[in-house]
């Protein structure tokens, strides 16, 4: 059999497991969940060597292609950017650019895309539909505002002149002192804090300014709306009643 005008049909390479950039919003780090763990930290690694002094301080935001991650990734992640001096102050699903459409070809309909990832069940999963909650890792710093279709997660500080905002239930692992709105949208919702000392709570319609707290600092709080006023109220563990309805 003469082979020589035979096509030549040549696999695609897999995807590199981690592939670090730098975008107008700052530095982007788009992470293939199918690669190891290992394979995840040892990219990033090598491309921080290739510039450390470049990278270091800076603020990164993952984006996860081909998701979920693996449990412990971005725990490892997260290690790796503390020993890097790199903070990551966000987590999402990749959004791919859409390819370009030849004339006359028909659009297809885009896939849905993948829940956002939770940080190995920290927090309880509690949205079962497209859009998951938006997990951050903080600080929010101030001039950053944070809007999501669903739940918002911090783990850390909302700094004045920062603002969350979210159709459903905004969680702070940390001290609220910006801005937050909470059910967007809906009849009811929360916001939640292990101290709250905000410069604005929003909640549905419902608006508070900032107020001197009589709970310890130690004391998380709860923050939600009810007839024409929001109540704000030390968290004994377990949602007021009614709230639930809101998850």
């Amino acid at each position: 059999m003469d082979l020589s005008n035979a096509a030549v049909f040549v696999a695609d390479e897999p995807p590199p497991p981690a592939i670090l950039r730098g975008t107008a919003r700052g530095l982007e780090l788009i992470v293939n969940a199918r690669a190891s763990v290992d394979a995840i930290a040892a990219a990033v690694e090598a491309r921080i060597a290739e510039a450390p002094g470049f990278f270091r301080g800076s603020d990164v935001r993952v984006a996860v292609d081909d998701g979920p991650l693996a449990l412990g990734c971005l725990a490892k992640l997260d290690e790796l950017a503390g020993k890097l001096d790199l903070r990551i102050v966000e987590v999402a699903p990749h959004a791919a650019p859409k390819p370009a459409l030849a004339i006359g070809s028909v659009p297809v309909a885009p896939a849905p895309e993948p829940e956002v990832i939770t940080i190995e069940r920290v927090v309880e999963h509690v949205v079962e539909q497209l859009v998951g909650p938006r997990l951050v890792i903080g600080p929010v710093r101030s001039g950053v505002i944070l809007d999501h279709v669903g739940h918002v997660v911090v783990f850390g500080d909302v700094n004045p002149g920062a603002e969350v905002r979210a159709t459903g239930n905004i969680v702070v692992l940390g001290r609220l002192r910006g801005t937050a709105h909470a059910g967007i949208g809906a009849p009811m919702g929360f916001i939640l804090a292990l101290r709250l000392e905000p410069q604005q709570l929003r909640i549905g319609r419902q608006v508070a300014r900032a107020g001197d707290s009589d709970t310890p600092d130690q004391d998380a709080e709860i923050a939600y709306a009810t007839g024409e006023q929001i109540v704000v109220e030390r968290y004994q563990g377990r949602l007021p009643k009614n709230l639930a309805a809101s998850l």
